[in-house]
């Protein structure tokens, strides 16, 4: 991020600035990004670096995913994050996950089922919520 391309409110004076600050404050990677709101990071590094304008299946996504203030993103106006309690406890849950996807096996584990429940039969989603019902049940 260059700093002689800041605005008056101290923020980055471009959507992609802001972007790239909003995620480097947040503490996310790219990857982290990217995965969040189903972009690839070429794209997102692309958003960043000025080289593409945000789509707005980027921007909803960013505004269901995250705490950013899509306004300040857009114009740099307002409050980085938004004030609605439950962005903050949804983009709280959200930063918990990508920490958690930062192991290995967790990792591989979220992924084997999010494809059952993409592709599996009936009888495999089955199976998944009866275990995770008597592991609930278990507690």
């Amino acid at each position: 991020m260059q700093t002689s391309n800041v605005n008056q409110s101290g923020y980055p004076a471009s959507v992609g600035g802001r972007l790239k600050y909003w995620r480097k404050v947040s503490k996310l990677r790219l990857v982290d990004v990217a995965a969040l709101i189903s972009v690839s990071q070429g794209s997102l590094s692309d958003l960043e670096n000025d080289k593409s304008l945000p789509s707005a299946t980027t921007l909803t996504g960013l505004c269901q995913k995250s705490d950013m203030n899509i306004c300040w993103l857009l114009t740099g106006q307002g409050s980085m994050v938004s004030k609605d309690e439950k962005l903050n406890v949804e983009s709280t849950a959200v930063s918990e996950l990508m920490n958690w996807m930062q192991d290995k096996d967790f990792r591989k584990t979220v992924t084997k089922l999010l494809n059952i429940f993409e592709k599996g039969s009936p009888e495999q989603k089955a199976q998944i919520r009866g275990f995770i019902a008597g592991v609930e049940a278990d507690n």
